[in-house]
């Protein structure tokens, strides 16, 4: 018995030890974190400042008082966000819903990945299909969690592999031309004879949890799905905003062109709702999150749109209760 006793104790000694803690409490580590500078961002360092107007209020208005505010550090773009910038979001929702109806119309009618046509955008989880082999993580979650959703089809695997096309000559069978021709304007719609891409059809669903109504929640039957919504978006820009905000000018080139000629490219991009602004901020998270995923590094915090006081505070530029952001008249 005195053997099995100096056994257990030994045992218990090595296994403390292992632990390097000496059977302490010395905490453990949080999640690995590399912060990198965004592209086209710049550090703003936090501080005080007095929020409100700067000027006389004439009219007594009262309607921005002054407070002192204080901004913890954040990094902000250096300028608007560009035309090309959000072409990038509006062609990679066009790109996805585009695959997504193609998947869906191959879903329905039997055709798999690899075979001619339709099926050459098929989704690569289709039953039958010869694809990447699953590990056991995805494959559990291909069997429980897939597809729950309104259509049916979310988390279902497209095909990015293979190009879209385009170029009405090279469609390659019927059902995919009926899925590009639901992708553009109605015949009736056509101006000079040319149809684009129904602007209407280029939606992006971001996801908007009310964390705010979560934490004062006293409610023990509600949930966190109960704070959590879909915001359906039509992301393209109202360009419209050329003729219809400008009187006795002559604006039509700037409607047609201003946003998608490359010459405008680096100009900020116009047109954009508060909606439009939110769902453009979720994809860039999803898009940089997407990348470091396949890098395997820790996601980055989510980019949002800047308070009212960060914003204030970015555009003063240091400067404590001076007019214009520059100092002078």
């Amino acid at each position: 018995m005195k053997k099995l006793f100096v056994l257990l104790a030994v045992v218990a000694f090595v296994a403390s030890c292992g632990k390097g803690d000496r059977g302490m409490v010395v905490g453990t580590k949080g999640k690995k974190w590399h912060p990198e500078k965004p592209y086209g961002m710049t550090l703003v360092p936090g501080g005080a400042f007095t929020m409100g107007k700067s000027d006389d209020d004439i009219a007594a208005t009262r309607n921005a008082p002054t407070k002192t505010v204080t901004v913890p550090s954040y990094y902000m773009d250096e300028t608007e966000i560009t035309n090309a910038e959000y072409r990038q979001f509006v062609y990679w929702t066009r790109d996805s819903t585009f695959r997504t109806n193609l998947a869906i119309t191959a879903d329905d009618n039997g055709a798999l990945p690899g075979d001619n046509g339709i099926g050459e955008f098929a989704f690569l989880d289709a039953d039958g299909a010869s694809g990447d082999a699953l590990s056991p993580w995805e494959q559990y979650v291909q069997d429980n969690y897939v597809g729950l959703g309104p259509t049916g089809y979310e988390g279902r695997k497209l095909n990015n592999r293979v190009d879209l096309i385009w170029d009405t000559e090279e469609i390659p069978d019927e059902f995919y031309a009926r899925v590009y021709d639901e992708m553009m304007i109605p015949f009736d719609e056509a101006y000079n004879g040319e149809r684009t891409i129904d602007t209407d059809k280029i939606i992006f669903t971001y996801t908007s949890l009310d964390l705010n109504a979560a934490a004062r929640n006293r409610d023990v039957s509600k949930t966190r799905k109960d704070f959590i919504s879909q915001v359906p978006v039509k992301i393209y820009p109202d360009t419209t905003v050329w003729i219809r905000d400008f009187n006795y000018s002559y604006n039509e080139p700037m409607h047609n062109d201003y946003f998608y000629h490359e010459a405008y490219s680096d100009y900020p991009v116009v047109g954009v709702n508060w909606n439009q602004a939110k769902a453009f901020c979720q994809w860039r998270t999803l898009y940089h999150n997407a990348f470091r995923k396949q890098k395997n590094l820790e996601r980055v915090f989510e980019y949002r749109l800047p308070t009212e006081a960060e914003w204030e505070y970015a555009a003063r530029g240091g400067l404590e209760g001076a007019t214009y952001p520059w100092g002078g008249p």
